[in-house]
Protein backbone atom coordinates (compact mmCIF):
# COMPACT_ATOMS: atom_id res chain seq x y z
CA UNK A 1 0.00 0.00 0.00
CA UNK A 2 1.33 3.82 -1.16
CA UNK A 3 0.78 5.94 1.90
CA UNK A 4 2.22 8.85 0.76
CA UNK A 5 0.70 11.40 -1.11
CA UNK A 6 -0.27 10.96 -4.90
CA UNK A 7 0.62 14.23 -6.27
CA UNK A 8 3.94 14.32 -4.85
CA UNK A 9 5.25 10.78 -4.72
CA UNK A 10 5.20 7.71 -6.68
CA UNK A 11 6.52 4.14 -6.86
CA UNK A 12 10.23 5.62 -7.67
CA UNK A 13 10.82 8.80 -5.81
CA UNK A 14 12.76 11.27 -8.23
CA UNK A 15 15.94 13.05 -6.95
CA UNK A 16 14.52 16.14 -7.63
CA UNK A 17 11.14 15.52 -5.65
CA UNK A 18 12.89 13.58 -2.97
CA UNK A 19 15.41 16.92 -2.45
CA UNK A 20 12.11 19.34 -2.70
CA UNK A 21 10.72 17.98 0.32
CA UNK A 22 13.94 18.09 1.94
CA UNK A 23 14.27 21.70 1.21
CA UNK A 24 10.94 21.94 2.50
CA UNK A 25 11.64 20.23 5.65
CA UNK A 26 14.70 22.46 6.38
CA UNK A 27 12.79 25.44 6.23
CA UNK A 28 10.41 24.15 9.20
CA UNK A 29 13.73 23.47 10.70
CA UNK A 30 13.41 19.67 11.10
CA UNK A 31 16.55 18.70 9.09
CA UNK A 32 16.24 15.39 10.55
CA UNK A 33 13.38 14.61 8.42
CA UNK A 34 13.73 13.45 4.56
CA UNK A 35 10.76 11.46 3.25
CA UNK A 36 7.24 13.01 1.60
CA UNK A 37 4.40 13.88 3.79
CA UNK A 38 2.18 10.73 4.45
CA UNK A 39 -1.19 11.31 2.91
CA UNK A 40 -4.29 11.78 4.86
CA UNK A 41 -5.62 8.78 4.96
CA UNK A 42 -2.57 8.00 7.14
CA UNK A 43 -2.26 10.13 8.89
CA UNK A 44 -6.15 9.25 9.79
CA UNK A 45 -5.48 5.92 10.55
CA UNK A 46 -2.34 7.06 12.40
CA UNK A 47 -3.82 9.39 14.67
CA UNK A 48 -7.27 7.03 15.81
CA UNK A 49 -4.53 4.90 16.43
CA UNK A 50 -2.68 6.92 19.13
CA UNK A 51 -6.07 8.30 20.22
CA UNK A 52 -6.27 4.74 22.09
CA UNK A 53 -4.64 4.47 25.80
CA UNK A 54 -1.40 2.03 26.07
CA UNK A 55 -2.81 -0.64 28.95
CA UNK A 56 0.68 -2.69 30.44
CA UNK A 57 -1.19 -4.86 32.16
CA UNK A 58 -3.52 -6.25 29.40
CA UNK A 59 -0.76 -5.96 27.11
CA UNK A 60 -2.40 -3.77 24.43
CA UNK A 61 -0.04 -0.54 22.93
CA UNK A 62 -1.51 1.58 20.07
CA UNK A 63 0.92 0.58 17.67
CA UNK A 64 1.15 -2.82 18.29
CA UNK A 65 1.44 -5.12 15.04
CA UNK A 66 1.52 -1.65 12.99
CA UNK A 67 4.23 -1.98 10.38
CA UNK A 68 5.56 1.60 10.27
CA UNK A 69 7.87 2.91 7.56
CA UNK A 70 10.54 5.91 7.94
CA UNK A 71 7.57 8.41 6.63
CA UNK A 72 5.46 7.62 9.23
CA UNK A 73 7.87 8.11 12.31
CA UNK A 74 9.10 11.17 11.12
CA UNK A 75 4.96 12.17 10.75
CA UNK A 76 4.83 10.47 14.17
CA UNK A 77 7.96 12.48 15.33
CA UNK A 78 6.79 15.78 14.00
CA UNK A 79 2.96 15.67 15.30
CA UNK A 80 4.36 13.49 18.86
CA UNK A 81 3.08 15.21 22.35
CA UNK A 82 0.46 17.62 20.66
CA UNK A 83 3.12 18.60 18.18
CA UNK A 84 5.54 20.05 20.35
CA UNK A 85 7.75 17.47 18.20
CA UNK A 86 10.64 14.98 18.79
CA UNK A 87 12.66 15.31 22.39
CA UNK A 88 16.57 16.38 21.96
CA UNK A 89 19.13 15.04 23.73
CA UNK A 90 20.13 18.56 25.45
CA UNK A 91 16.61 19.11 26.29
CA UNK A 92 16.52 19.83 30.01
CA UNK A 93 13.12 18.14 30.35
CA UNK A 94 14.10 14.71 28.77
CA UNK A 95 14.12 12.52 31.72
CA UNK A 96 10.13 13.67 32.19
CA UNK A 97 9.07 13.82 28.54
CA UNK A 98 8.10 10.26 27.12
CA UNK A 99 8.91 9.57 23.46
CA UNK A 100 6.95 7.91 20.90
CA UNK A 101 5.58 4.73 21.56
CA UNK A 102 6.06 2.35 19.27
CA UNK A 103 6.12 -0.94 21.49
CA UNK A 104 4.63 -3.96 19.42
CA UNK A 105 5.64 -2.06 16.26
CA UNK A 106 6.92 -3.81 13.27
CA UNK A 107 10.17 -1.68 12.08
CA UNK A 108 11.82 -4.35 10.57
CA UNK A 109 14.73 -3.29 8.15
CA UNK A 110 12.98 0.57 8.57
CA UNK A 111 16.02 2.91 7.53
CA UNK A 112 16.01 5.07 10.69
CA UNK A 113 18.97 6.83 10.24
CA UNK A 114 19.72 9.92 12.14
CA UNK A 115 16.41 10.28 13.93
CA UNK A 116 16.02 11.68 17.32
CA UNK A 117 13.90 9.08 19.09
CA UNK A 118 14.77 10.08 22.74
CA UNK A 119 12.80 8.69 25.13
CA UNK A 120 11.16 6.08 22.78
CA UNK A 121 9.28 3.45 24.37
CA UNK A 122 9.97 0.36 22.27
CA UNK A 123 9.83 -2.28 24.97
CA UNK A 124 8.44 -1.91 28.21
CA UNK A 125 10.21 0.95 30.78
CA UNK A 126 12.39 -0.96 33.62
CA UNK A 127 10.21 -0.85 36.42
CA UNK A 128 7.13 -2.24 34.37
CA UNK A 129 9.66 -5.25 33.00
CA UNK A 130 10.74 -6.05 36.41
CA UNK A 131 7.42 -7.11 37.38
CA UNK A 132 6.39 -7.99 33.91
CA UNK A 133 5.21 -11.92 33.04
CA UNK A 134 7.25 -13.28 30.05
CA UNK A 135 4.30 -12.79 27.61
CA UNK A 136 3.75 -9.52 28.71
CA UNK A 137 7.44 -8.63 27.99
CA UNK A 138 7.25 -10.35 25.04
CA UNK A 139 4.00 -8.46 23.39
CA UNK A 140 5.36 -5.14 24.53
CA UNK A 141 8.91 -5.49 22.22
CA UNK A 142 9.05 -3.69 19.01
CA UNK A 143 10.58 -5.50 15.98
CA UNK A 144 13.82 -3.61 14.82
CA UNK A 145 15.27 -6.21 13.16
CA UNK A 146 17.79 -5.23 10.25
CA UNK A 147 16.43 -1.37 11.04
CA UNK A 148 19.15 1.18 10.16
CA UNK A 149 19.72 3.54 13.52
CA UNK A 150 22.96 4.67 12.42
CA UNK A 151 23.62 8.08 14.21
CA UNK A 152 20.11 8.05 15.78
CA UNK A 153 19.60 9.87 19.12
CA UNK A 154 17.92 7.08 21.69
CA UNK A 155 18.88 9.03 24.97
CA UNK A 156 16.78 7.61 27.63
CA UNK A 157 15.06 5.05 25.48
CA UNK A 158 13.34 1.85 26.84
CA UNK A 159 14.17 -0.80 24.88
CA UNK A 160 14.15 -3.80 26.84
CA UNK A 161 13.05 -7.09 25.40
CA UNK A 162 13.06 -5.20 21.82
CA UNK A 163 14.46 -7.10 18.92
CA UNK A 164 17.00 -5.22 17.23
CA UNK A 165 19.22 -8.63 15.66
CA UNK A 166 21.50 -7.68 13.01
CA UNK A 167 20.68 -3.61 13.57
CA UNK A 168 22.79 -1.34 12.30
CA UNK A 169 23.35 1.58 15.14
CA UNK A 170 26.69 2.71 14.32
CA UNK A 171 27.63 6.08 16.26
CA UNK A 172 24.42 5.81 17.98
CA UNK A 173 23.98 7.91 20.67
CA UNK A 174 21.75 5.83 23.12
CA UNK A 175 23.27 7.07 26.74
CA UNK A 176 21.38 6.31 29.40
CA UNK A 177 18.77 4.18 27.78
CA UNK A 178 17.65 0.35 28.94
CA UNK A 179 18.08 -2.27 26.73
CA UNK A 180 17.41 -5.09 29.57
CA UNK A 181 16.98 -8.77 27.82
CA UNK A 182 16.93 -6.71 24.22
CA UNK A 183 18.31 -9.34 21.29
CA UNK A 184 21.60 -7.75 19.65
CA UNK A 185 23.01 -10.68 18.36
CA UNK A 186 25.06 -9.56 15.32
CA UNK A 187 24.12 -5.84 15.61
CA UNK A 188 26.71 -2.95 14.55
CA UNK A 189 27.43 -0.67 17.29
CA UNK A 190 30.86 0.55 16.13
CA UNK A 191 31.39 3.99 17.69
CA UNK A 192 28.34 4.38 19.49
CA UNK A 193 27.40 6.35 22.57
CA UNK A 194 26.18 3.82 25.46
CA UNK A 195 27.28 5.89 28.94
CA UNK A 196 25.50 4.28 31.72
CA UNK A 197 23.33 2.46 29.33
CA UNK A 198 21.20 -0.86 30.86
CA UNK A 199 22.07 -4.28 29.31
CA UNK A 200 21.29 -6.32 31.93
CA UNK A 201 21.26 -10.53 30.47
CA UNK A 202 20.67 -9.25 26.67
CA UNK A 203 21.45 -10.99 24.05
CA UNK A 204 24.46 -9.75 21.73
CA UNK A 205 26.47 -12.71 20.59
CA UNK A 206 28.98 -11.22 17.76
CA UNK A 207 27.88 -7.92 18.66
CA UNK A 208 30.25 -5.05 17.44
CA UNK A 209 31.25 -2.71 20.00
CA UNK A 210 34.34 -1.84 18.52
CA UNK A 211 35.07 1.93 19.51
CA UNK A 212 31.92 2.15 21.62
CA UNK A 213 31.62 4.17 24.73
CA UNK A 214 30.08 1.86 27.73
CA UNK A 215 31.42 3.38 30.66
CA UNK A 216 29.13 2.30 33.55
CA UNK A 217 26.93 0.29 31.52
CA UNK A 218 25.47 -2.70 33.09
CA UNK A 219 26.43 -5.51 31.20
CA UNK A 220 25.23 -8.24 33.98
CA UNK A 221 24.58 -11.29 32.78
CA UNK A 222 24.41 -10.58 29.36
CA UNK A 223 25.79 -12.84 26.57
CA UNK A 224 28.43 -11.56 24.22
CA UNK A 225 30.22 -14.29 23.46
CA UNK A 226 32.34 -13.92 20.14
CA UNK A 227 31.72 -9.97 20.27
CA UNK A 228 33.62 -7.25 19.29
CA UNK A 229 34.85 -4.84 21.64
CA UNK A 230 37.87 -3.66 20.67
CA UNK A 231 39.46 -0.40 21.64
CA UNK A 232 35.75 0.25 23.60
CA UNK A 233 35.34 2.06 26.63
CA UNK A 234 34.18 -0.33 29.83
CA UNK A 235 35.36 2.46 32.03
CA UNK A 236 33.75 1.06 36.17
CA UNK A 237 31.34 -1.09 34.00
CA UNK A 238 29.19 -3.73 35.28
CA UNK A 239 30.17 -7.12 33.22
CA UNK A 240 29.78 -9.44 36.39
CA UNK A 241 28.25 -13.01 35.49
CA UNK A 242 28.52 -11.58 31.76
CA UNK A 243 29.28 -14.40 29.16
CA UNK A 244 32.50 -12.96 26.81
CA UNK A 245 34.04 -16.33 25.68
CA UNK A 246 36.22 -15.82 21.99
CA UNK A 247 35.49 -12.14 22.71
CA UNK A 248 37.72 -9.58 21.39
CA UNK A 249 38.34 -6.81 23.65
CA UNK A 250 42.08 -5.74 22.67
CA UNK A 251 43.25 -2.15 23.52
CA UNK A 252 39.64 -1.79 25.55
CA UNK A 253 39.55 0.23 28.35
CA UNK A 254 38.16 -1.48 31.74
CA UNK A 255 39.69 0.37 34.49
CA UNK A 256 37.74 -0.05 37.88
CA UNK A 257 34.88 -2.07 35.91
CA UNK A 258 33.34 -4.97 37.88
CA UNK A 259 34.10 -8.83 36.14
CA UNK A 260 33.64 -10.82 38.35
CA UNK A 261 32.49 -14.35 38.01
CA UNK A 262 32.53 -13.41 34.00
CA UNK A 263 33.21 -15.24 31.88
CA UNK A 264 36.70 -14.72 28.67
CA UNK A 265 37.37 -18.06 28.23
CA UNK A 266 39.90 -17.90 24.51
CA UNK A 267 38.89 -13.68 24.70
CA UNK A 268 41.41 -11.46 23.08
CA UNK A 269 42.35 -9.07 25.63
CA UNK A 270 46.16 -8.27 24.17
CA UNK A 271 47.10 -4.48 25.17
CA UNK A 272 43.55 -4.24 26.91
CA UNK A 273 43.78 -2.00 30.41
CA UNK A 274 41.85 -3.46 33.57
CA UNK A 275 43.85 -1.57 36.13
CA UNK A 276 42.03 -1.96 39.58
CA UNK A 277 38.86 -4.02 38.26
CA UNK A 278 37.48 -6.64 40.49
CA UNK A 279 38.00 -9.87 38.27
CA UNK A 280 37.22 -12.13 41.17
CA UNK A 281 35.97 -15.44 40.18
CA UNK A 282 37.03 -14.51 36.63
CA UNK A 283 37.43 -17.43 33.61
CA UNK A 284 39.94 -17.11 31.76
CA UNK A 285 41.00 -20.84 30.38
CA UNK A 286 43.51 -20.34 27.41
CA UNK A 287 42.69 -15.98 27.37
CA UNK A 288 45.08 -13.81 25.47
CA UNK A 289 46.22 -11.43 28.03
CA UNK A 290 49.92 -10.34 26.45
CA UNK A 291 51.11 -6.84 27.59
CA UNK A 292 47.74 -6.32 29.36
CA UNK A 293 47.61 -3.69 32.03
CA UNK A 294 45.52 -5.65 35.38
CA UNK A 295 47.81 -3.09 37.98
CA UNK A 296 45.66 -3.84 41.56
CA UNK A 297 43.32 -5.75 40.06
CA UNK A 298 41.44 -7.73 42.82
CA UNK A 299 41.36 -11.99 41.78
CA UNK A 300 39.81 -12.63 44.71
CA UNK A 301 36.50 -13.76 45.20
CA UNK A 302 33.70 -16.36 46.40
CA UNK A 303 34.71 -18.32 43.50
CA UNK A 304 38.65 -19.41 42.57
CA UNK A 305 40.11 -17.01 39.42
CA UNK A 306 40.76 -19.43 36.83
CA UNK A 307 43.86 -18.40 34.26
CA UNK A 308 44.75 -22.10 33.01
CA UNK A 309 46.95 -21.70 29.93
CA UNK A 310 45.94 -18.46 29.41
CA UNK A 311 48.68 -16.01 27.82
CA UNK A 312 50.14 -13.40 30.36
CA UNK A 313 53.57 -13.09 28.35
CA UNK A 314 54.78 -9.25 29.64
CA UNK A 315 51.50 -8.71 31.67
CA UNK A 316 51.52 -5.69 34.35
CA UNK A 317 49.86 -7.12 37.46
CA UNK A 318 52.02 -4.98 39.69
CA UNK A 319 50.39 -5.32 43.37
CA UNK A 320 47.23 -7.80 41.85
CA UNK A 321 45.81 -9.93 44.33
CA UNK A 322 46.43 -13.64 42.77
CA UNK A 323 45.71 -15.15 46.22
CA UNK A 324 44.48 -18.97 45.69
CA UNK A 325 44.26 -18.26 41.38
CA UNK A 326 45.01 -21.26 39.34
CA UNK A 327 47.43 -20.24 36.30
CA UNK A 328 48.27 -23.83 35.60
CA UNK A 329 50.13 -23.88 32.04
CA UNK A 330 49.83 -20.11 31.89
CA UNK A 331 52.29 -18.49 30.15
CA UNK A 332 53.68 -15.66 32.55
CA UNK A 333 56.95 -14.88 30.40
CA UNK A 334 58.12 -11.36 31.28
CA UNK A 335 55.39 -10.48 32.90
CA UNK A 336 55.60 -7.89 35.76
CA UNK A 337 54.27 -9.32 39.11
CA UNK A 338 56.18 -7.48 41.83
CA UNK A 339 54.57 -6.83 45.25
CA UNK A 340 51.76 -9.33 43.69
CA UNK A 341 49.86 -11.75 46.43
CA UNK A 342 50.78 -15.25 44.69
CA UNK A 343 50.11 -16.92 48.40
CA UNK A 344 48.75 -20.61 47.50
CA UNK A 345 48.08 -19.73 43.40
CA UNK A 346 48.75 -23.15 41.47
CA UNK A 347 51.44 -22.38 38.76
CA UNK A 348 52.20 -26.01 37.68
CA UNK A 349 53.89 -26.23 34.35
CA UNK A 350 53.92 -22.47 34.22
CA UNK A 351 56.24 -20.28 32.11
CA UNK A 352 57.63 -17.88 34.61
CA UNK A 353 60.59 -17.29 32.62
CA UNK A 354 62.48 -13.57 33.08
CA UNK A 355 59.30 -12.60 35.05
CA UNK A 356 59.01 -9.78 37.22
CA UNK A 357 58.63 -11.11 41.25
CA UNK A 358 60.39 -8.18 43.54
CA UNK A 359 58.29 -8.27 46.53
CA UNK A 360 55.97 -10.74 45.84
CA UNK A 361 54.17 -12.65 48.70
CA UNK A 362 54.23 -16.53 46.94
CA UNK A 363 53.53 -18.66 50.48
CA UNK A 364 52.61 -21.75 49.83
CA UNK A 365 52.34 -21.20 45.92
CA UNK A 366 52.30 -24.42 44.11
CA UNK A 367 55.25 -24.66 41.58
CA UNK A 368 56.00 -28.28 41.76
CA UNK A 369 54.82 -30.89 38.65
CA UNK A 370 51.48 -32.65 39.14
CA UNK A 371 48.46 -34.83 37.43
CA UNK A 372 45.59 -32.25 36.54
CA UNK A 373 42.49 -33.02 38.40
CA UNK A 374 40.09 -35.01 36.21
CA UNK A 375 37.48 -31.97 36.13
CA UNK A 376 39.83 -29.39 35.82
CA UNK A 377 41.05 -30.87 32.78
CA UNK A 378 37.61 -31.59 31.29
CA UNK A 379 36.77 -27.73 31.92
CA UNK A 380 40.04 -27.03 30.64
CA UNK A 381 40.24 -28.88 27.62
CA UNK A 382 36.29 -27.49 26.54
CA UNK A 383 38.45 -24.49 25.72
CA UNK A 384 41.92 -25.60 25.00
CA UNK A 385 41.27 -29.64 23.29
CA UNK A 386 45.16 -30.52 23.84
CA UNK A 387 45.88 -29.32 27.60
CA UNK A 388 47.94 -32.07 28.89
CA UNK A 389 46.79 -34.19 31.77
CA UNK A 390 50.46 -33.94 33.44
CA UNK A 391 52.09 -31.10 34.17
CA UNK A 392 56.20 -30.13 34.68
CA UNK A 393 57.53 -28.37 37.15
CA UNK A 394 57.02 -24.27 36.89
CA UNK A 395 60.03 -22.82 34.58
CA UNK A 396 61.48 -20.22 36.28
CA UNK A 397 64.65 -19.50 34.48
CA UNK A 398 66.17 -15.75 34.58
CA UNK A 399 63.68 -14.84 37.26
CA UNK A 400 64.60 -13.66 40.45
CA UNK A 401 63.03 -14.81 43.00
CA UNK A 402 62.87 -11.68 45.63
CA UNK A 403 59.77 -12.45 48.12
CA UNK A 404 58.21 -10.53 51.18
Amino acid sequence: MNYHSSSIHTNVVTHNKQASWQNHWMQLHQSWRSEPMINIERQTFLRQRLALSADVEYSYFPLKDVSLCRADIEWLLAAHDEECGPIHWFDPLLPKRAGLDLRGANLRHVDLRGLPLNGMLAGLSWTDWLSASDEQRELAAAHLEGARLDGAQLVCASLNGAYLSRASLRDVQMSNAALGGAFLDGARLAGACLQETNFTEAHMSAVCLSGADLSGAYLIRAHLSGADLSHANLMQADLSYTHLEDADLSHAHAEEANLAVAYLQRADLRHATFTGANMGGIHLEGANLSRAHLETVSFNGRSLTVLDGADLSGAHLEGANLHMAHFQGANLYRAHLEMTDLRAVSLQGANLAYAHLDGADMDMAHFGSCDVDPEDLARIRRWLPNFPSSLPEARLDGTLLVSL
